[in-house]
């Protein structure tokens, strides 16, 4: 027997138990007939028998047997119910939820209760539809379970990427009290807003995805992504100074994306015809944020105004100050340009095999859940977890 069925077992015998003595002990002011007994522990042992031939399924149908339905064990079969969920036995959680909100008489607390787990259960199945009708229905119910049914609906409106009812259902979780001030809610908003932000400029309706950026600095003045849109529409639309006010202020209240802004930034500054500002704006940078796209960007400029020479003097001052990988492969390969012979060949294979190991080398770390990878995500794939994911500084990466 595994470690994990000994466990179900221990948990299930014990809320068995529990519900059992619970209805006992209830009862003994009650002249009503008590449970059967050696039936209980006819069943705990077939239980036992089946975990022993590695046979859970099968113990899991016998200990739900045994546990009579009634005021005392609904905590218990709720228990249960979101254990068999967690275990991947999605269709026996839905059968135990959907046996309790067909009992007569259970009271309406643990009705609401039921029935969120219940459109759980239908989540972890993909029958979205089923879980929305539920969860609305506890909406219009205005239970005590309201907050955690706008939590879900959310959830569900992020998958089918109905950015705008998911935006509705956060308006209206900020609304309940002890969640008004809720950071996370409001940053999430504020990418919600961000997706049909996204979709306006796509379709080439820029006053919409202004109306959209707003509305997400609205709910978070920090948002990173938002202010990035708001400059690419400056940029859309022909007015690169206002573009560069916006990416500025990513640079002063979000450093960790200044490797993000370079490129946006060079291409306003470059369309302005404004290169010697451009430089000072770099070099601004190096001094407070020696990033590898802060120093391969100056690179590229010095090389267009002052040549190679002038570039390999600055690259391998900035090495023996901010040592990095990505800067260290640039200064070998041109400085393999002015050499020739064995050095030249050494310089070429150090440098192609350096690109090569950094080609498969991560760009970005989940701060969440240390997901890694070469693409930027506002959402990360892997914890679902909003603004958690920046750029990898150190030797490695920036």
């Amino acid at each position: 027997m595994t470690v994990g069925n000994l466990a179900l077992f221990l948990l299930l015998l014990a809320g068995v138990a529990a519900g059992w003595w619970l209805g006992r002990s209830s009862g003994r002011s009650r002249p009503v007939a008590g449970p059967d007994i050696p039936g209980i522990y006819q069943d705990y042992f077939v239980g036992l028998n089946y975990l022993l031939r590695d046979e859970p399924d099968e113990a899991i149908d016998t200990f739900i047997r045994a546990l009579e339905i009634n005021g005392d064990t609904v905590d218990t079969h709720l228990a249960l119910g979101t254990l068999l969920r967690r275990r991947g036995k999605v269709d026996k959680a839905i059968k135990v939820h959907q046996t309790l909100l067909a009992r007569e008489g259970l009271d309406a607390a643990f009705a609401d209760s039921v029935q969120l787990e219940l459109s759980n259960d239908y989540i972890a199945a993909g029958l979205l539809d089923r879980a929305e009708r539920l969860l609305n229905e506890l909406l219009d119910a205005h239970g005590t379970v309201r907050p955690e049914a706008l939590r879900h609906l959310i959830t569900i409106y992020q998958t089918e990427k109905e950015w705008g009812q998911a935006i509705a259902s956060v308006e209206k979780l900020l609304a309940q009290p002890g969640h008004k001030k809720d950071s996370r809610l409001q940053g999430m908003a504020a990418h919600f807003c961000c997706e049909l932000a996204d979709r306006a400029l796509e379709s080439g309706d820029i006053s919409g995805a202004r109306e959209q950026i707003q509305r997400a600095l609205q709910f978070d003045r920090a948002n990173v992504r938002a202010v990035f849109l708001a400059a690419r529409v400056e940029q859309h639309s022909g007015k690169h100074a206002r573009a560069i006010q916006e990416l500025q202020r990513i640079r002063q209240h979000q450093p960790r994306f200044l490797s993000e802004l370079i490129e946006p930034m060079s291409i306003s500054y470059k369309a302005l015809g404004a290169e010697d500002e451009l430089e000072d704006f770099l070099r601004q940078c190096l001094a407070t944020e020696p990033r590898v796209s802060v120093i391969s960007e100056l690179c590229d400029l010095l090389l267009r105004k002052q040549g190679e020479a002038a570039v390999i003097s600055f690259l391998s001052d900035a090495m023996k100050r901010h040592p990095t990988l990505r800067g260290m492969s640039r200064l070998m390969a041109m400085q393999a340009n002015e050499c020739s012979g064995q050095l030249q060949d050494d310089l070429k294979l150090f440098t192609a095999m350096t690109d090569k190991w950094l080609a498969n080398k991560p760009s970005y770390r989940c701060d969440e859940c240390g997901l890694e990878t070469r693409n930027l995500y506002w959402q990360c794939p892997s914890c679902q977890k909003w603004d958690s994911i920046f750029p990898i500084l150190g030797v490695e990466g920036e």
